[in-house]
């Protein structure tokens, strides 16, 4: 059985049509399930109209006191249900409730334990936002890769807001989610091995309007940075910087001596330079930043970590493959800065700055992932049919 909880503030428009479809999806797939709407002091009378539609659909409506929060709201309708999936998802029509029946699909298969429907895998999208929308959607996306890299490193779609989980993978977690963001608790805490994504389009509005604001978007930084601290990953990146900077110390100064002192010419200098920065952070890694990864002792859920198949050498050559197009980006920029006239350790801090910045934007997930980092296993499911 699966249990359905659908957030509301307003809704009363659309809320039947989302009932309905989402009973037809769930029957499709031929399994039994229950639907929980929890209602944050509507003032259009979602409540009232969804306890009125009990005859029609198998739902139950929970009423909270004021705008408590779409992830809280998750979790309180979840501390009701009786299925053995738990699914989430919103109530204004834009994730397309047939997409249900994919989720319920994707965990009754072998392997399983979390089905996502993502926005950002082939045959996934967005139906109408704006180049704004999407960039600050991506943006956001990349921040959470970035800062819980060992949580999220497989996942498209990790601000998804509909998904499934089995409940028996949060059996003993206490789920605390700070504003509308529960698949980021769900990904830190469960205790899951696999996850499955599920395209699907993120349909136009049905009424009403987004509840989305400033308040919300520094909701998320605050939720990311407990969720950092939780799983260990905030002290983990501590001593990542720690390691970055004294990588960028010695990339500085050998350069320096190199091309400054030595007379190196500045092509062979400048790799040459960054490669022992390389070199560097690496064994400060291996010893400091990720001890506990390759002695095999970090988890996160009872996820385990994959290290110890892999030795040291073959972590080196993992990390020299995921850095190669910052040390790149780093080179070419020193190089260009000091051909243009700038003072070489000028352009040099440049390069470190470039590189640096091109590997958190875009990079860590893949770099961390070299010391066999807990992240899941992940898999993909062919397009649905919703849109």
């Amino acid at each position: 059985m699966i249990s359905v909880v659908i957030p509301t503030y307003n809704e009363a428009a659309v809320i039947a049509e989302t009932l309905r479809r989402a009973c037809r999806a769930l029957e499709a797939a031929s399994e039994p399930f229950e639907l929980i709407v929890v209602d944050d002091s509507s003032t259009d009378g979602t409540a009232e109209f969804a306890e009125s539609l009990a005859p029609q659909f198998p739902v139950r409506v929970l009423r909270r006191p004021g705008r408590l929060g779409l992830a809280t709201a998750v979790v309180d309708g979840w501390k009701l249900a009786r299925g053995d999936l738990l699914a989430a998802m919103d109530a204004d029509l834009q994730h397309p409730p047939e997409v249900l029946g994919e989720l319920v699909r994707a965990l009754r298969a072998p392997g399983a334990d979390v089905a996502v429907a993502s926005r950002y895998m082939s045959g996934g999208g967005t139906s109408d936002w704006s180049l704004v929308r999407r960039f600050a959607s991506k943006s956001a996306t990349h921040l959470a890769a970035s800062v819980l890299p060992w949580t999220l490193g497989n996942v498209s779609d990790p601000m998804s807001g509909m998904f499934a989980v089995r409940a028996a993978t949060l059996d003993g977690v206490r789920l605390d989610p700070t504003g509308y963001k529960i698949l980021l608790e769900v990904l830190a805490k469960a205790r899951y091995r696999a996850l499955v994504e599920v395209p699907y389009v993120f349909d136009r509005r049905g009424a009403g309007s987004s509840k989305l604001g400033g308040r919300q978007s520094f909701e998320y930084l605050v939720h990311l940075a407990r969720l950092a601290g939780a799983t260990g990953q905030l002290a983990a990146w501590v001593r990542y910087l720690a390691v970055g900077l004294s990588g960028a110390t010695i990339d500085l100064v050998t350069l320096y001596l190199a091309a400054g002192r030595l007379g190196w010419p500045l092509l062979a200098a400048a790799p040459a330079a960054i490669e022992l920065a390389l070199v560097s952070n690496f064994f400060l890694n291996e010893s400091l930043t990720f001890r506990s990864c390759h002695a095999g002792e970090h988890e996160i859920g009872s996820r385990e970590s994959e290290v110890g198949s892999r030795g040291l050498l073959s972590r080196f050559l993992h990390y020299e493959k995921a850095c190669v197009l910052g040390a790149l980006l780093n080179a070419l920029v020193t190089v260009a800065l000091t051909k243009s006239g700038i003072r070489l350790l000028t352009a040099a801090a440049a390069g470190v700055v470039a590189g640096g910045a091109w590997n958190f934007l875009f990079n860590i997930p893949n770099i961390w992932r070299v010391w066999g980092a807990p992240t899941p296993v992940s898999r993909s499911i062919s397009k649905c049919s919703a849109s």
